[in-house]
């Protein structure tokens, strides 16, 4: 498996909110969270695009949403427990800007996350 992959906003917010509903992450049941960490690590990677010119080229690509951009996932690791009981395994993963906000998604979606991950962004 790969640490790090590139996924659309879209599919990594699903991703997110199908962790939840596992009860994956205890503490983060609004998904507007995510949605707020999604567009913070989308500003972030426009801003460090380079050019006006080349961060323009992405807004129009992507629309100016976040949703519809690639942003670098990363794996921390796979993860077998749930509130310290052993459950099913799922992978921890961070937004590859905000190493030290961590969520628990399930595996099969980082599985097809990397699978559909372009090789270089």
């Amino acid at each position: 498996m790969s640490s790090t992959i590139y996924a659309k906003g879209s599919d990594i917010y699903a991703a997110f909110v199908h962790g939840a509903e596992q009860k994956y992450n205890r503490s983060t049941d609004d998904y507007t969270s995510y949605e707020a960490h999604l567009a913070k690590s989308y500003a972030y990677w426009l801003k460090c695009a380079g050019s006006r010119e080349q961060q323009r080229s992405i807004k129009r690509k992507t629309k100016g949403n976040w949703r519809n951009a690639y942003l670098p996932l990363d794996l921390a690791l796979l993860h077998q427990f749930k509130a310290g009981a052993p459950v099913e395994t799922h992978a921890r993963v961070y937004l590859t800007n905000d190493p030290f906000s961590v969520i628990d998604i399930p595996l099969a979606d980082w599985i097809r996350m990397e699978k559909s991950s372009p090789k270089h962004m």
